[in-house]
């Protein structure tokens, strides 16, 4: 198709004798082809059909899979048997800059097949003159390495409006709102972030504001905060922030960014960003939806066509990660910006369309939560808009207050016999924690020495000492404990325990044990 404009058909009217030259046959294929192509463009709309899919073969190779597409003009695209290829070796991949994302694009192409002898171009020329018997509709595949508007896709220019925040070659920020929205209702703004893989950790912070939208604060400047988790980074993010919309119907406001000032953070270079941008949203006292399609319905044939017949299908997103002076690929993620036409047969067996929805309203939800002073009330509210049918949640949880769990001390001094017997255990008796019943935790130590004589010597003041304490032998922290093991038996139906000790020196007549109690607080 040489012009995306459809002019009115002709078609050849044949008569006896009439004398039929290339330019006839030419007009039969041009008519059947514009029309149905028309058809295509109006009814089916644009994009993956079925298949296509791509798939990494290895590091460097893509795999493409059969399917059918149909491009921006119309036109029918088959790919009849899978397609691999290296990714160096397709067109477009020309960048040296291989830490970023680059999309492999589908494009109708035709190319001439069976050269055969111009019987009627050799009796004008000296020369033997050849031509080719068949056209073969085909298909070229390239690499585009920027990414697309997101509102050059289909008819979504009607339902949204995204301004470009930020771009240079690793980086694109778009902030997305919906075209209409009813008074006294809420909506999402969109922070849509797309970058390389390789790219440090991103932050951002900025501030909006505006007449008529508020945030669930109800103030009328909303900070806008995105900080890149330390793992599990991706190369897309989509941040939704809720705004209310105040009770102003039939009113057109803008969303502006304060001062036009972005402050960006990557690893650890930080600088602000000049963003003179603004998103247009209407409040309006109809449905969204039917603003939507009146709007679409009012479209005349030039509007609906508009669309760059020669705009490629993005068949895939591909991340590439740099490794020395060559590259790998990192993921593949088909149809990135979901260009897919529907069957509408295959969606009512599918169950996705049903013929008793028709009648029935479809209802709608959001959800917010926010964090209130520790010790409040919990909250839970809800709205219900009745133009655009949706429910708006909105839960208050109060912040956590720590709880200290409970907890008891207490000393045992265990009297030895005269004549110790190296290795024998001794036991105390039922201690009372004063924690009442149930489990506890008790952790038990070695008590040194409360000598007034002795705790006058710096290295053995009054010292507790806990688990395998002769890792302190002849050190400047050395015991003079006696060395023994201590364990304990707790009775959680009694709320008492018992301390045992074995002993490993026969020098000693008494050993004192300090102890301490735990209940956890849940357990309490």
């Amino acid at each position: 198709m040489k012009n995306s404009r459809y002019y009115p058909y002709e078609r050849n009217r044949y008569f006896y004798g009439k004398l039929l030259t290339v330019r006839d046959f030419e007009s039969e294929q041009k008519y059947f082809n514009d029309k149905r192509r028309l058809s295509n463009r109006l009814l089916h709309g644009s994009g993956v059909a079925c298949g296509l899919q791509v798939v990494a073969v290895d590091d460097k190779t893509i795999s493409l899979e059969t399917g059918v597409a149909i491009d921006y003009a119309g036109r029918e695209i088959v790919v009849a048997s899978p397609f691999t290829q290296k990714l160096s070796m397709i067109e477009g991949f020309t960048s040296n800059e291989y830490a970023q994302n680059i999309y492999l694009c589908i494009a109708y192409d035709e190319k001439g097949k069976e050269p055969v002898h111009s019987v009627a171009g050799s009796s004008t020329r000296p020369e033997e003159v050849s031509e080719y018997n068949r056209i073969q509709e085909s298909y070229r595949l390239f690499i585009r390495e920027e990414a697309p508007d997101p509102s050059s896709f289909g008819f979504s220019r009607l339902l949204d409006d995204v301004v470009l925040v930020y771009q240079d070659k690793q980086l694109r920020i778009w902030q997305k709102t919906p075209r209409y929205v009813n008074p006294s209702t809420s909506f999402n703004l969109t922070l849509i972030i797309e970058k390389n893989l390789q790219l440090p950790r991103l932050e951002l912070e900025y501030v909006v504001k505006s007449e008529c939208f508020v945030g669930l604060d109800g103030k009328s400047e909303v900070e806008i905060l995105f900080a890149e988790p330390e793992h599990g980074r991706e190369t897309v993010y989509e941040v939704k922030i809720p705004l209310d919309v105040l009770s102003v119907p039939d009113t057109v406001d803008r969303i502006l960014i304060k001062n036009d000032n972005v402050k960006l953070k990557i690893g650890e270079r930080q600088f602000e960003v000049e963003a003179p941008v603004n998103n247009t949203v209407q409040i309006c006292s109809s449905q969204p939806s039917e603003k939507v399609m009146r709007n679409y319905r009012a479209m005349n044939l030039d509007q609906y066509l508009e669309a760059l017949p020669e705009q490629p299908i993005y068949l895939a997103k591909i991340n590439l990660l740099q490794i020395g002076s060559t590259f790998m690929i990192e993921k593949v993620e088909s149809l990135p910006f979901n260009e897919y036409i529907y069957n509408t047969g295959n969606l009512y067996s599918l169950g996705l369309l049903s013929q008793e929805s028709k009648g029935n309203p479809k209802f709608t939800s959001r959800a917010s939560v926010s964090m209130l002073t520790p010790g409040d009330e919990p909250r839970f509210q809800v709205k219900y808009d009745q133009n655009s049918q949706e429910f708006d949640f909105r839960l208050g949880i109060p912040q956590i207050k720590p709880v200290v769990g409970e907890a008891s001390s207490g000393l045992v001094e265990l009297e030895l016999e005269a004549s110790l017997k190296a290795g024998k255990s001794y036991f105390s008796e039922e201690i009372d924690h004063g924690l009442g019943k149930g489990p506890v935790f008790i952790v038990t130590g070695v008590e040194e020495s409360t000598d007034e004589e002795l705790m006058e010597i710096p290295q053995h003041s009054e010292q507790i000492f806990f688990g395998a304490y002769e890792v302190f032998h002849k050190s400047p922290y050395d015991s003079i404990a006696p060395r023994l093991a201590i364990g304990t038996v707790v009775y959680p139906q009694k709320g008492t325990f018992r301390v045992g000790v074995r002993c490993q020196t026969t020098k000693i007549t008494h050993v004192r044990i300090r102890w301490w109690a735990y209940r956890k607080p849940a357990d309490s």
